[in-house]
């Protein structure tokens, strides 16, 4: 197991499934983590389970906060060493019955949120001369599904994103 002692971790859609196990996970090699989410309820059972885990209720799809989020977070985590980009939501339909407000909110919560957390991330990262990003997608991102044209198209953005931030900072 990786000892990620001293490790300042940010875990997006921590009151998820998928987010509530990265959060046990990261417990168990020792980081300290905030985590995030927008059911504070799931985020108090963590904080009760994970007594030294830190909690920041917030809604990605905020993107006019994303950056406020990033600061505040890091300044609760006493640093910023690592983002673990799990958040996001589905809208499903048929491509044919898919209204354009379904195909957005999925695109901007999953896509650009995504995208602008690693952007303000990225900013402090480069401060520190190191730093880690984690962005959680899905096998659809790389074989579609049906009703998913939306996630589908985000999730493989998040992908594609992730390879040219990394050329761009490796």
């Amino acid at each position: 197991m990786k000892d990620l002692k001293n490790k300042n971790i940010i875990v997006t859609g921590a009151s998820g499934g998928i987010g509530n196990s990265i959060v046990e996970k990261l417990y168990e090699c020792g980081a300290n983590i905030l985590a995030s989410g927008t059911k504070l309820e799931k985020l108090e059972e963590l904080k009760n389970r994970f007594s030294n885990v830190k909690l920041l209720k917030f809604d990605i799809s905020q993107d006019n906060q994303i950056e406020q989020f990033i600061d505040e977070a890091s300044k609760k985590l006493g640093g910023l060493d690592c983002i673990v980009n799990n958040a996001g939501i589905t809208k499903d339909n048929l491509a044919i019955r898919m209204s354009i407000e379904e195909w957005k909110k999925v695109i901007d919560t999953n896509l650009t949120s995504t995208f602008l957390i690693s952007k303000y991330a990225i900013k402090k990262m480069i401060k520190n001369k190191s730093g880690k990003i984690i962005n959680i997608t899905s096998i659809v991102g790389h074989t579609g599904n049906i009703g998913q044209a939306n996630y589908t198209a985000s999730k493989a953005g998040i992908i594609a994103m992730s390879k040219s931030l990394a050329i761009e900072y490796a």
